[in-house]
């Protein structure tokens, strides 16, 4: 593998000296994409006794482990997946890096690249694993037999299984074992951690489905959880309308004396108003077509975590208070903006190796139909909910004095409560805070 990196002038010359060079293994990697012409690769950097070997590819931090990851006809547009991974790490998530590279592959021969070898846009980006810059939940070593060590970390996904795994069922769910694989997990000497993980996980199940305790903060599920990784994880699949969500490669994990964190995201072709169909209305919270897509708030587990009225409150605040940064119209369409910079000029080329023509007749057009699908989605997303009161004036320092005047959400006919000491002016349940006026 050779990489080359635009010079001073900002063009990238493959008569110049490459800024990296390494040994590496490639495979194909997918599930319903794996057998498409443009494929996807797993790329492992080896050393010259093919161990792994650490590299920082384009600034990202070093790894050897990394996905070629091939936008495909289900976007045109090119940039789903960075976009959404952009967005996560916005908001505080860990999402895999991802740099815009183009590909030539030189199979058989002398070597020499030609006109043949373009391979078009991918997107090299981080292969989701346990580590200090990637899922950073805590490495579990063999040794690691007793707790706390025990607790940690393991990451799992709910997807269809690897080749050769059986995955664990817990928690009336499937679970497939990522880091530490199932083939390490399930030998003999590490039998204590497969069986903490299934235990942890039943045990969660167990809280999750008694209706007599499930809400209780103390006994129920949100003792097992993350909440504000469940939040997050389910509104980035929500806003993006990502059909496979939550079933398939939905990746969640154990930190060590931790709870239960949902990510990082993964796989967003077939969102944002892809070519995939299902996805084409934005002003649905489900699909209504084909095969109907995930049910995003009747999907096992997060059928019952929503039923808890202090979660769904929780994640309304949540959606409301990104929706004034990071979830902004402005900001979406800028992102938006910069990643479609990014691929404007190689877009040609990309087309005529693949044959996937934008909608609309040019790549300006499906830029502008993927920022009016962010703008509808938003739109929908912001009439589900009662809209918060405002602040007439920006918050800040202020002089003595200062009135405050807090505007009521239009059209309705209510009380707005606040307080001054900073607490909520709702208590769990629905009640009023006494210190609310």
């Amino acid at each position: 593998v050779q990489l080359f990196e635009p010079d001073t002038n900002g063009v990238t010359r493959l008569t110049s000296a490459p800024t990296l060079a390494t040994r590496a293994g490639i495979s194909v990697r997918g599930s319903s994409t794996e057998g498409i012409e443009k494929a996807s690769y797993r790329v492992e950097f080896r050393d010259e006794w093919d161990n792994d070997r650490p590299l920082s590819p384009l600034g990202m931090p070093a790894d050897g482990d990394w996905v070629m990851y091939a936008p495909n006809s289900f976007e045109p547009v090119l940039i789903h997946n960075p976009f959404m991974h952009q967005l996560s790490r916005d908001i505080g998530r860990y999402s895999p890096n991802t740099r815009f590279v183009e590909v030539y592959f030189v199979g058989s021969g002398t070597g020499a690249i030609d006109s043949t070898s373009y391979a078009g846009i991918y997107v090299l980006m981080d292969r989701i694993e346990v580590g200090k810059d990637r899922v950073d939940a805590g490495s579990l070593e063999p040794e690691n037999l007793t707790l706390p060590s025990l607790s940690g970390g393991y990451l799992m996904k709910i997807d269809r299984l690897d080749p050769g795994d059986s995955g664990i069922f817990a928690a009336n769910q499937g679970v497939a074992l990522v880091d530490p694989r199932e083939d390490q997990l399930k030998l003999p000497a590490r039998a204590a951690q497969l069986n903490y993980i299934r235990n942890y996980l039943t045990s969660f199940g167990n809280a999750l489905y008694d209706n007599t305790r499930f809400t209780n903060r103390v006994t129920g599920f949100r003792a097992y959880i993350d909440t504000g990784s469940w939040v997050d994880h389910h509104l980035l699949n929500v806003l993006s309308f990502n059909v496979d969500a939550l079933r398939l490669s939905a990746f969640f994990y154990k930190k060590r004396e931790g709870k239960i964190h949902f990510g990082p995201i993964w796989d967003f072709d077939r969102a944002l108003g892809s070519t995939d169909g299902r996805d084409t209305n934005p002003r649905v919270w489900r699909s209504q077509s084909s095969d109907l897509g995930t049910d995003f708030f009747n999907y096992p587990w997060w059928d019952r975590v929503f039923r808890d009225p202090e979660f769904f409150q929780d994640y309304i605040d949540r959606y409301q208070e990104l929706r004034t940064g990071h979830f902004a119209t402005t900001n979406l369409w800028s992102r938006i903006d910069d990643l479609a910079r990014q691929v404007r000029t190689a877009q040609p080329r990309e087309r005529n190796r693949w044959g996937v023509a934008p909608r609309g007749g040019s790549y300006q057009a499906e830029v502008n139909l993927m920022k009016a699908w962010i703008s509808n989605r938003t739109d929908f997303m912001d009439r589900q909910f009662v809209s918060p009161p405002r602040l007439a004036s920006p918050s800040g320092r202020v002089d003595s004095g200062f009135g405050a005047e807090i505007i009521a959400p239009t059209g309705l006919t209510t009380s707005v409560y606040y307080t001054t000491d900073g607490s909520d002016p709702r208590w769990p349940g629905g009640r009023t805070n006494p210190a609310a006026r």
